[in-house]
């Protein structure tokens, strides 16, 4: 528990609203973190961080707009989780549920390392992303992400977005608008997670995850002249 003091004490922008910054996603480290609770026997597997995958689904042929992913606490129990009729919001990983989702993050706050949103429909990257923080106080913070597609990627049905933020159960991510007809998937990497559970396996409740294999920029082939000019 001392170490987990110590981080939070390190890092209040992303346990809090009150913080004034939002960390670059840089900042990953390694999964050799994982140490027994008194810090004595040093436990180091390989742990790759594995996705949160939640598709949403536009079944209008118009666009609509404001539609919310989290905010747990205000939604999880709201009907259709506070979102218009024709939104369908779903958890793609085998055996959960998009509310199972919601609840953890309510439980087991992670830190958010890397989003890939993949849509088929390119309208949609046309849009653009508010993530919201707040808290019982009534402190907010807001980051306007405006979604970009790397001039040098081949896939134009996806955008990688690389922005550190708290997730729990007063986060919310909004999408300025769904596409008409669009199905949205996200994969939502973690870098940090606060699991109490792991208290009782002799492990700290902060679980740290090595950041997945995503190669963003592909390399650009150098014309001929220009390689013989720079020699």
């Amino acid at each position: 528990m001392k170490n987990l003091k110590n981080k939070m004490a390190q890092e209040p922008e992303w346990f809090s609203a009150e913080g004034d910054s939002w960390e670059s996603a840089d900042a990953w480290e390694s999964a050799d973190a994982w140490e027994s609770a008194e810090g004595a026997r040093a436990i180091r597997p390989s742990r790759v961080s594995k996705p949160y995958l939640i598709r949403l689904v536009n079944a209008c042929s118009s666009a609509i707009s404001d539609v919310d992913l989290g905010d747990s606490y205000l939604q999880r129990a709201a009907s259709n989780f506070g979102q218009s009729s024709n939104i369908t919001i779903t958890s793609r990983v085998s055996g959960t549920s998009y509310i199972e989702f919601l609840a953890e993050t309510e439980s087991q706050p992670f830190k958010v390392g890397k989003i890939l949103i993949i849509s088929a429909t390119a309208a949609q990257f046309n849009e653009s992303i508010t993530i919201t923080h707040r808290d019982a106080n009534g402190n907010r913070l807001d980051q306007v992400i405006t979604l970009t597609l790397d001039p040098y990627q081949q896939q134009t049905d996806r955008i990688l977005i690389e922005e550190e933020f708290l997730w729990d159960g007063y986060t919310r991510l909004r999408f300025s608008a769904i596409a008409g007809s669009a199905t949205v998937d996200l994969r939502i990497y973690a870098s940090d997670k606060f699991a109490a559970t792991q208290l009782i396996a002799g492990r700290p409740a902060q679980v740290q995850y090595t950041p997945p294999r995503i190669v963003k920029v592909a390399s650009v082939a150098v014309p001929q002249a220009k390689r013989i000019a720079a020699r």
